[in-house]
């Protein structure tokens, strides 16, 4: 299992490099339909924490940041990413962060370290996908696999370029 976590940990590292022209562009998602703040957290520099809301679990490592940040959970309606959604899947979540740096008051594209997030549901299965969602609202696959272990789906996240979806079979 250790093994297991540590390649999905380098897979998703090598993502954030594959992408990193996204990463370095932080945006608001409040205006591309994630127009919900669900939870947020005033995260101390150089401590660790975790954030939960609703089946989401987000696991924020020592050091992820250079300076305090408001660490917030975005969230939307959800039958506007459902008109979006590939066909024979269903949105089960959708969610993106807003990550605002408390001495600079920039929107954080990317992060130190990985944050780990995790979502419980009765709907997740292995048939579950984890999408970034573009700020056109289309749905692009998320470079690197998740883990979905019974009811929960598990990825770490590099930085907020994008918003995300889970979608699982209709």
């Amino acid at each position: 299992m250790k093994l297991r976590l540590k390649v999905f940990i380098g897979v998703s590292i090598i993502s954030m490099f594959l992408f990193g022209g996204m990463v370095s562009a932080a945006t608001d998602f409040t205006q591309f339909g994630f127009d919900r703040v669900v939870a947020e957290k005033h995260v101390k520099l150089g401590k660790s924490t975790k954030i939960s809301h609703s089946g989401i679990k987000i696991e924020i490592p020592e050091g992820a940041f250079e300076h305090e940040v408001l660490f917030q959970v975005l969230e939307g309606n959800e039958g506007k990413f459902q008109a979006n959604a590939p066909t024979g899947e269903k949105v089960i979540m959708n969610f993106a962060f807003r990550v605002i740096d408390l001495e600079t008051n920039e929107i954080l594209g990317a992060f130190k370290k990985p944050v780990m997030f995790s979502y419980k549901d009765k709907d997740v299965n292995k048939g579950s996908i984890y999408y970034n969602v573009k700020t056109d609202g289309s749905f692009v696959n998320n470079n690197a696999a998740s883990i979905i272990n019974g009811k929960t789906l598990s990825h770490p996240v590099g930085g907020a370029p994008v918003g995300w979806v889970i979608t699982s079979p209709k």
